[in-house]
């Protein structure tokens, strides 16, 4: 009798462990089920073809710390800082150029109010101050990057934020994060004295225009490939300073080139079209002005 109540008494504790283990494994399981889970894309709502949506473009340059630095095309991370936190606060989400692109070509779905934020140059400060708030705000953002200052950064060897630029490892640092997407701001093209950004001189042949585009890009990729790694697509061309000659489109769009930044200010209404590209305003983010008041003179 002793033996057999050890045994019931036994089997009575084993069932009681099991019961726990088995209460807590599904506790985890229904969690799991009810976490935030990346939107699938087959799941999203289908977007029909001539389908249109909203998207504003803010265009930063440099970010410094230095409140004395301010500028036109100079904003503090403070500023930067309260002006994703409006964003996000207002229901925001910042997109990349090639989820822009596949929303017009292939329709595939954008985010509720979406943005695209873009910073021109490449200016190292993008990786410094940027970096740890579109990590904070899960954010993403574009930089195009002028491939000359790049071999620059890269010959000084001098990484000071306050006036370097980014070099081949900080690019790919940026893509690897997943927050950064870079774009073509061209190599050497970054002027207006003689030729005007990347516009066509009155004196040059369209076959001359075109070759020195071509060119240009060849370097820019040249420049800012790091070597050793795998080739990423980059689909983003910005045109410094806002010129350029449709003479040369057709070629920068063969190059695989399908998100063109303009510097005109104004807003964006983007549709699935099925077109090979598009082009897009942008208004420039002056760090002379608060958060409110630029957010409210574009629209968001």
């Amino acid at each position: 009798m002793r033996g057999e109540a050890f045994i019931a008494l036994f089997l009575s504790a084993a069932l009681l462990i099991f019961s726990a283990v088995f209460t807590k494994e599904n506790a985890a399981g229904a969690y799991s089920q009810t976490a935030p889970q990346p939107v699938q894309t087959e799941q999203a709502e289908q977007v029909t073809q001539g389908s249109s949506v909203s998207l504003p473009v803010l265009m930063y340059h440099s970010v410094l710390k230095d409140p004395s630095r301010t500028g036109e095309y100079v904003i503090t991370p403070e500023a930067l800082e309260s002006d994703l936190a409006y964003l996000k606060k207002n229901g925001c989400t910042a997109v990349s150029g090639a989820e822009v692109f596949a929303f017009v070509h292939d329709g595939t779905p954008l985010p509720e109010k979406p943005v695209m934020i873009t910073f021109d140059d490449g200016h190292l400060n993008n990786l410094t101050y940027c970096a740890p708030l579109m990590e904070k705000y899960g954010m993403k953002c574009t930089v195009s990057v002028v491939g000359a200052f790049t071999v620059q950064a890269e010959k000084e060897n001098d990484p000071n934020p306050y006036y370097a630029y980014l070099t081949r490892e900080d690019l790919y640092t940026m893509e690897e994060s997943g927050f950064f997407e870079i774009g073509c701001h061209t190599y050497n093209l970054h002027s207006v004295n003689g030729r005007r950004g990347a516009e066509k001189n009155k004196w040059e042949s369209t076959e001359e225009y075109v070759n020195v585009l071509l060119e240009d890009v060849e370097k820019w990729r040249r420049a800012t490939q790091l070597s050793g790694a795998a080739e990423t697509e980059r689909c983003v061309y910005a045109y410094p300073y806002g010129y350029y000659s449709e003479e040369g489109f057709e070629a920068l769009r063969q190059q695989g080139f399908t998100v063109f930044l303009t510097c005109k200010e104004a807003g964006n209404n983007i549709s699935y079209s099925g077109e090979d590209f598009v082009k897009l305003n942008r208004y420039n983010r002056s760090g002379l002005v608060q958060t409110d008041e630029f957010m409210n003179a574009i629209g968001i």
